[in-house]
């Protein structure tokens, strides 16, 4: 019966599950090194094998983007990281992994008006094509690049914990939890890093090579009966309408509601996609600055004057003067109805005439 190897690695060294494929049922455990010297021979009969790197190889940010469909995701994260990440994300491999579950209508009954929260994840090219070819010196090709600490950590956020955990990190599993975690990513893998230049051929290859076989084959019996230039303008008539077909597919796939008739024009029509979904994610963040300054309108008192105004994500910072220090009071009593944490830091008769103040406040109110 087929066999699949989980390997667990930790620095140069690691762990190996091996389990029947079929049933889950674990056949055998075994140490190895991945040093330079060395070399890892998996047990006959293992067929697939999954990689399980540990949560400090690799950058994690939690996002949140007002789109639904994953690949979606995958494809606009190169976008969004960049300048919010240390390096160039085109040197990277990312992947993402949602926070909440889109496969339950009662819960996310309309998407289209939401942002998904997701973890963006992403792994130096180098360091993956190092443990890549490592792996290959020893003939091991993995399916799939994952992670068992970074699959607990997703666990935990789903039921509830706290995203203050990505800053704090996993805590080592225990050996039942890491036998548990390696089923769990066998069946489905948190992340798979083998994408873009890094995908897993070995299946393509296989399958290239059973329809090269049934095409000589066909490409023979075509020729016994035709003339070889007829079957050549044939063949290539039709891969090329395949490769016209899947190309408007794959656009509609991502752009849901869109159906182009040909493909003409379409690399521009998906950059401006992108552009727009950027500019929208953008307007997003800047509404809540906006909502601040009409709630502040709505404050203004006789003789108050607002110089100067600061907003980050989370604080605001309100300079400014006013006639006496009880229209200064009057004011920031008025803050509270929309912020939290009023308190005035400083007060002071003011050069022009009346008192001088700066308020601090967090958003949201009491």
């Amino acid at each position: 019966m087929p066999r699949v190897a989980y390997m667990e690695i930790s620095g140069d060294e690691g762990r190996a599950y091996v389990f029947e494929q079929e049933t889950g049922r674990l056949m055998q455990e075994f140490s190895f090194s991945l040093g330079k010297d060395t070399t890892v021979e998996l047990p006959e009969g293992v067929e697939e094998t999954i990689v399980s790197v540990p949560l400090d190889w690799f950058g994690i940010r939690a996002m949140e983007l007002p789109m639904d469909d994953l690949d979606s995701i995958r494809d606009v994260l190169p976008f969004e990281l960049e300048g919010l990440v240390l390096g160039d994300p085109s040197q990277m491999v990312m992947d993402a992994v949602p926070l909440d579950q889109a496969d339950n209508a009662d819960d996310m009954t309309d998407m289209t008006n939401m942002n998904r929260r997701v973890l963006a994840v992403y792994i130096d090219k180098q360091r993956l094509a190092s443990l890549l070819g490592s792996l290959k010196r020893s003939g091991i090709d993995p399916s799939a690049v994952t992670s068992s600490e970074l699959g607990s950590l997703v666990q935990s956020l789903r039921s509830g914990g706290g995203l203050s955990e990505l800053v704090a990190g996993s805590r080592p599993l225990e050996d039942q939890q890491l036998l548990e975690r390696a089923r769990a990513e066998i069946e489905e893998p948190t992340v798979n890093f083998r994408r873009g230049e890094f995908s897993y051929t070995k299946e393509s290859q296989k399958i290239r090579r059973m329809f090269m076989m049934t095409a000589a084959l066909a490409v023979a019996l075509v020729l016994a009966l035709s003339g070889h230039m007829a079957l050549k303008a044939v063949g290539l008539g039709k891969e090329a309408s395949a490769i016209e077909a899947q190309t408007l597919q794959t656009y509609s796939a991502l752009f849901p509601g869109e159906k182009p008739e040909s493909v003409k024009g379409l690399r521009y029509k998906a950059e401006a996609k992108v552009k727009e979904l950027r500019d929208r994610t953008q307007l997003y963040r800047e509404a809540g600055a906006l909502d601040l300054l009409m709630s502040l309108k709505d404050t203004q008192r006789q003789g108050l004057k607002l110089t100067e105004i600061t907003v980050d994500s989370n604080a605001v910072i309100l300079r400014g003067t006013a006639g006496s220090t009880e229209a200064m009071h009057a004011f920031k009593d008025d803050l509270g109805a929309f912020l939290s944490e009023v308190t005035i830091a400083e007060s002071g008769a003011a050069a022009s005439g009346g008192t001088g103040f700066s308020i601090t406040a967090r958003k949201g109110g009491k």
